[in-house]
């Protein structure tokens, strides 16, 4: 599953335009989630759900309860930044509101696997510049409007159009997300055969994609053991055999 959140500002009292720090007490509104969405990357449906309105606590819990609930039933969760923001979001949430966490999943943030196998290459490691490099795409334009102030002190219809803004912002970064995955996969180190329903046919498959498109391309060595290494046609990457297929074994003499 592929996610993305939105969040509010929090509103404060300060003395200055630069404070060194904001007293606990000094603080109105506490920042928190405004929307967020989510895809299954079996799924064409980018699920949506917001809380657009800081008293409005109703829809807040039913939308961190359906984050929960889609959380719990993953087992890889995607994103980008995701794993120190969208996920820590989500634990401070779901403890607020004594849920607990959900089922253990593997939190795979595409920001860490650009910046361990592309930084070097690359001049940003904003989801924009990947999107642009990687895809020929970009994030929603949102034409310099401020939509985190107009969706809270705008006017009906500024409020409306603001709103309309950022779930296309959401949506469509989440969008980009899974469309950055599907070009990342060789170096995730994720078996995504391991998750395909027709995995277990007996058919050979590629860990990455898992295509049955491979072919051996010499062998994979260990200190003492030999196994048969595969390359896959579709998306590139390598992998090796399950069984040696040569061993050494060192013996008393």
């Amino acid at each position: 599953m592929t996610i993305d959140i939105e969040t509010q500002r929090a509103i404060t009292e300060t003395w200055d335009l630069w404070p060194k720090y904001i007293p606990i007490d000094n603080v109105i509104i506490p920042k928190r989630i405004l929307c967020f969405a989510a895809k299954w990357h079996d799924d064409d449906e980018v699920q949506f759900y917001s809380a657009w309105d800081d008293n409005d606590q109703e829809s807040y819990d039913a939308m961190i309860r359906a984050a929960w609930e889609l959380l719990d039933q993953a087992q890889v969760v995607v994103g980008w930044n995701s794993t120190r923001f969208d996920i820590q979001h989500f634990n401070a949430a779901f403890g607020r509101l004594e849920l607990g966490p959900p089922s253990p999943f593997r939190s795979l943030d595409l920001m860490k696997v650009a910046k361990k196998n592309f930084a070097a290459g690359e001049l940003s490691l904003k989801l924009d510049w990947f999107s642009r490099m990687w895809l020929g795409d970009r994030k929603t334009d949102h034409g310099g409007r401020d939509l985190w102030r107009d969706i809270r002190y705008g006017k009906p219809a500024e409020k409306l159009e603001a709103q309309r803004i950022m779930e296309e912002y959401n949506r469509h970064d989440v969008e980009l997300t899974e469309q950055l995955l599907d070009r990342f996969k060789p170096w995730t180190g994720v078996n995504w055969a391991l998750f395909d329903s027709d995995g277990d046919d007996g058919t050979p498959r590629c860990t990455t994609c898992s295509s049955t498109k491979i072919q051996k391309r010499g062998y994979f060595y260990t200190t003492c053991m030999t196994y048969q290494r595969y390359r896959c046609n579709d998306c590139g990457s390598w992998s090796r055999g399950a069984s040696r297929v040569y061993t050494t074994e060192l013996r008393p003499v």
